[in-house]
């Protein structure tokens, strides 16, 4: 969902419409296929994530950002009303799991993206702005640690390998 964007400025550069219809076509079959009822998303098995019934945390970021990006691109408020139920739902367990925290500056960034989205004023626009707000002060709190080569620590990558608790580029690139 991150990287249709790319897709999206090359159709808008070169004309070629084609491009714009992969980016819609891969958000449309992500929205069908990966996003259960209850507006959580799933991934491969449980290489990423907590378990199979649980939200991983990061796709679910992804989702949130690249589906409000979607709307803004294309204005089919199918990618806004997505981009809206997969910033309700993250049910991944406190206890027994590393903080992840490229999740929580690519949902933040994704909650202000769609701040910006919504009506001026409206009560959604306050709400969403107001939880990456507290997002990014709660993972300011958990995770800013300045002796560090990366801004932030409590990053994962690939929990299952045991490659948590570190820093990540991305996790940087949506905090700033």
């Amino acid at each position: 969902m991150m990287n249709l964007e790319v897709l999206l400025v090359s159709a808008a550069l070169t004309g070629n419409t084609t491009l714009r219809d992969i980016a819609v076509a891969h958000a449309t079959t992500t929205m069908k296929n990966h996003i259960r009822n209850d507006g959580s998303t799933w991934h491969v098995r449980t290489a990423q994530g907590y378990s199979d019934s649980s939200t991983w945390t990061r796709g679910q970021a992804w989702g949130v950002y690249g589906f409000a990006n979607m709307y803004n691109w294309t204005r089919n408020t199918e990618f806004l009303d997505t981009s809206r139920r997969l910033a309700t739902d993250f049910n991944a367990p406190v206890s027994q799991r590393p903080a992840d925290s490229s999740a929580a500056t690519i949902v933040a960034s994704g909650l202000l993206y769609l701040a910006q989205l919504e009506e001026s004023g409206s009560s959604n626009a306050q709400k969403w702005q107001t939880a990456a707000i507290q997002i990014l002060n709660h993972i300011t709190a958990l995770a800013w640690n300045e002796p560090w080569q990366s801004l932030l620590s409590n990053g994962t990558v690939n929990k299952s390998s045991n490659n948590c608790l570190t820093g990540t580029t991305y996790g940087d690139y949506y905090y700033v």
